[in-house]
């Protein structure tokens, strides 16, 4: 399992595409950014056949710092999560090369 960052997934959509990388750059910037703006309205992006992004509520807990065993409340906040539906593998066969 190799990890990709931002940079070899930019090359990759560009091979794929035939777009240059600018272009696809400037398209998943847009993509993030789109995303965002949902995501922090408290909604859910949905992707067919691939996956959805949604926003978590976490309550308040109860933790304890290692270092001290000192017990602490930790705020309630927001997590971001993504769920890939099932098919998420062989989105490639369908949509891809």
């Amino acid at each position: 399992m190799s990890t990709v960052n931002k940079k070899k997934l930019l090359r990759k959509a560009a091979f794929e595409s035939g777009l240059s990388v600018k272009d696809v750059e400037k398209a998943v910037d847009a993509f993030l950014c789109a995303v965002s703006d949902i995501l922090r309205e408290d909604g859910e992006v949905i992707i067919p056949d691939f996956g959805k992004f949604y926003v978590y509520r976490r309550g308040e807990r109860v933790c304890r710092n290692p270092q001290t065993g000192e017990k602490f409340i930790a705020p309630p906040m927001k997590k971001v999560k993504f769920k890939a539906f099932g098919n998420v593998i062989n989105y490639t066969l369908k949509y891809g090369r």
